[in-house]
């Protein structure tokens, strides 16, 4: 991994801002040094912990989170719950030695705990179509069961 040299001093918060509305910090990197970082003007990620502590220089991630639906899912445990569903992240790991993370992609979470990473454009343009695809063969099915239960006997409505 290549090492960057000490720079000058800077603004200690990554909230502090310069004109083009881009926020710096200086960042202490694991081992000694430190460098001057710089937040897409995307970004919303706080930046705390990469100004308290001292990281290794690839440990750093730029993100913008986007949130999703909740469903009310069952749990066996904690019974009802709600579920975020197809969130994730515009990511960016600017230090990487993979170039699929030096490169804005989306890290989407499908369900809870369930993460596809680095997709980029493509592959993200992909899910989203099979979602769609899916949510008009859910339309098919709940039209099945709205006359499925009309046609029941037993049926209330």
């Amino acid at each position: 991994m290549n090492q960057l040299p000490t720079m000058a001093a800077a603004p200690s918060t990554p909230a502090d801002q310069h004109e083009s509305g881009a926020r710096t910090w200086a960042r202490q990197i694991r081992g000694g040094g430190q460098i001057i970082e710089t937040c897409p003007a995307w970004c919303t990620d706080s930046h705390h912990l990469d100004v308290e502590r001292a990281s290794s220089l690839d440990d750093l991630t730029h993100g913008d989170y986007f949130d999703g639906p909740e469903l009310p899912v069952f749990d066996a445990e904690q019974g009802t719950a709600p579920v975020q569903i197809l969130a994730g992240r515009i990511n960016i790991d600017p230090y990487s030695e993979n170039p699929k993370r030096r490169t804005p992609h989306i890290h989407f979470e499908p369900f809870m705990d369930e993460v596809m990473e680095c997709l980029g454009p493509d592959e993200f343009g992909a899910v989203i179509a099979q979602i769609r695809a899916h949510c008009d063969r859910l339309d098919e099915v709940h039209a099945q069961l709205l006359q499925v239960r009309a046609e029941w006997p037993e049926s209330t409505a």
